[in-house]
């Protein structure tokens, strides 16, 4: 069962992402109109060009890091190998982990959390998976998850029988 399988998960916006955009903004709008106001005063005016420049620089700069709070998962089963790449606001890209499944240690139906484990939480809406495997940087990691069905049936054919 060869097969290729990608799924694209949009992280849910939360409380934090929200406050984080807002503080962003506000204090770009704050350091922009303060660039603008000491330029323009310290200069008697004849700067404007320059302070209206800095201060739009600013403003673009707190729009763009704005970004940094839109976050996508992408799952990706290759040949019994499931990849998960981190997007954040669709320009930049960060591979999060790479499983190979059969290698897997188990396959949790539900969100499951151990002590002595590091976790990967690449979730979306949706039921919750764990896959816990050992990892040679990390050692023990955990895996959580939101595939769908069909992301699902081409994950279970490569885990290991005594899961």
């Amino acid at each position: 069962m060869e097969g290729i399988r990608e799924q694209l998960v949009k992280r849910p916006r939360g409380s934090r992402e929200s406050v984080g955009t807002a503080v962003v903004l506000i204090g770009a709008l704050m350091l922009a109109s303060v660039a603008f106001g000491a330029i323009y005063v310290l200069s008697g005016g004849m700067l404007a060009a320059i302070a209206i420049l800095v201060s739009g620089g600013i403003l673009w700069a707190g729009w763009w890091l704005t970004g940094m709070f839109n976050v996508e998962y992408e799952y990706v089963v290759v040949g019994g190998e499931l990849s998960v790449d981190k997007i954040t606001n669709k320009r930049s890209r960060k591979t999060l982990c790479s499983v190979k499944l059969r290698s897997a240690e188990a396959f949790y139906g539900s969100e499951k959390h151990l002590n002595d484990a590091s976790e990967i939480d690449a979730c979306g809406e949706g039921d919750r998976y764990t896959v816990e495997y050992s990892d040679p940087v990390h050692g023990k990691t955990l895996l959580i998850f939101t595939p769908d069905e069909r992301t699902l049936e081409m994950i279970k054919p490569y885990l290991p029988r005594q899961i």
